[in-house]
């Protein structure tokens, strides 16, 4: 009789908590079945609220492509899933000068693919070359 209250206490105040835990491990489950099932030329929203398009996808990072072109490496985990569909009807922008002059995205994919090997991840990474004296 004397540990029915603490034991009573004890479940009261456990119970609900394991609850918890189960439903958000259920839910970072979901999630990261959603981050897996994105794939090259989906758009995106990060966690941060960056939107992008996937131009490419290594194991656990991806390279995403801005409005103006620009390439970002993201970590798959800041993937918060699909852009939503946007409001915004899909007639097309008039391109900007600098766009019309500019070099197509495609172009510069080609360029920089180019440039480096096949098993490197392009972006910020950066490597110590014994050639460059100033590292």
């Amino acid at each position: 009789m004397e540990l029915l209250l603490p034991l009573l206490l004890f479940a009261v105040l456990i119970v609900p908590m394991m609850l918890m835990t189960r439903r958000q491990r259920a839910a970072q489950v979901e999630l990261q079945k959603v981050q897996r099932a994105l794939t090259v030329g989906d758009e995106v929203r990060t966690h941060s609220g960056f939107y992008g398009l996937i131009v490419e996808e290594f194991e656990d990072v991806v390279i995403l492509e801005t409005e103006s072109g620009a390439l970002t490496k993201w970590s798959r985990a800041a993937l918060a899933g699909p852009a939503a569909p946007s409001a915004v009807s899909d007639a097309p922008l008039e391109p900007s000068d600098a766009e019309r002059t500019a070099g197509t995205s495609e172009e510069f994919e080609t360029l920089e693919s180019a440039d480096r090997a096949d098993d490197t991840i392009p972006g910020v990474t950066a490597r110590r070359d014994e050639t460059d004296p100033l590292r």
